[in-house]
């Protein structure tokens, strides 16, 4: 079985959806909003906002992710859009008008470049409505890179037999991260091996700003506890104002 075939067979008991930040992704929407979920993964969050009467649509660029998403959301018995896509063609999943914009689960840095971060950037803020807002987890690349951090902390779900180790390395010559990671399933493993940008929150609030968002309001996670160079993610939710 492929690295991806067991994650995805898996999702949610390594991943499972999260009250916190469930909470976090609802506050202030109303039934009707129009909400985007990018890289959705197995769609949890989503199906939860429309059995909430949100308008509420994922997409995600992994096919068997997607699937896993329709077939969950058929035994819940709702009807969500989801969509195979990449992030940076968001302005051809939704034509506009969204209340929230979300991507969460430290998707954001796997693009490939800072260029692309601004195009995604730029599409989220033109699809958004006025007021609408963007919300964006990823891990806190401040502390990684001035502590020196080389993995984060393994994700063990006994009852499973499962084990998921993640494995940091900076590469200077590139400014990237390799992020390797290797998944254990009762006795059966598998690797995977991706590049990230370690994109850290004073940049990214820079990115924000010139974009034209306001607002910009920072945690250090989906509790809003206030965020700092010690906390694991960093969460941002930015509003745009025209």
């Amino acid at each position: 079985m492929k690295f991806y075939e067991m994650l995805v067979k898996y999702y949610d008991d390594i991943f499972p959806e999260n009250q916190d930040t469930y909470t976090f992704l609802r506050e202030g929407l109303e039934p009707g909003d129009k909400v985007l979920d990018v890289a959705c993964g197995t769609g949890s969050y989503t199906i939860h906002l429309i059995k909430d009467d949100i308008l509420a649509c994922g997409l995600d660029l992994e096919e068997a992710m997607i699937a896993k998403a329709e077939e969950k959301a058929h035994k819940e018995g709702v009807s969500p859009d989801f969509v195979v896509s990449n992030m940076l063609n968001i302005d051809l999943v939704s034509d506009g008008g969204l209340r929230r914009i979300y991507i969460i689960g430290n998707s954001l840095v796997h693009l490939k470049s800072l260029d692309e971060i601004r195009t995604f950037l730029k599409s989220a803020y033109d699809l958004l409505a006025d007021k609408g807002d963007l919300i964006i987890q990823i891990i806190n690349y401040q502390r990684i890179l001035s502590q020196g951090i080389d993995h984060l902390p393994s994700i063990n779900v006994p009852e499973k037999g499962i084990v998921f180790d993640r494995n940091y390395n900076y590469d200077v010559s590139s400014s990237t991260i390799e992020f390797a990671s290797t998944l254990n399933i009762q006795g059966e493993s598998r690797e995977s091996s991706v590049y990230l940008l370690p994109l850290e929150k004073d940049e990214l609030v820079k990115e924000l700003e010139k974009i034209g968002f306001l607002d910009i309001e920072v945690y250090g996670n989906f509790k809003k506890d206030p965020f700092t160079e010690n906390s694991m993610p960093l969460v941002l939710k930015a509003t745009k104002n025209t």
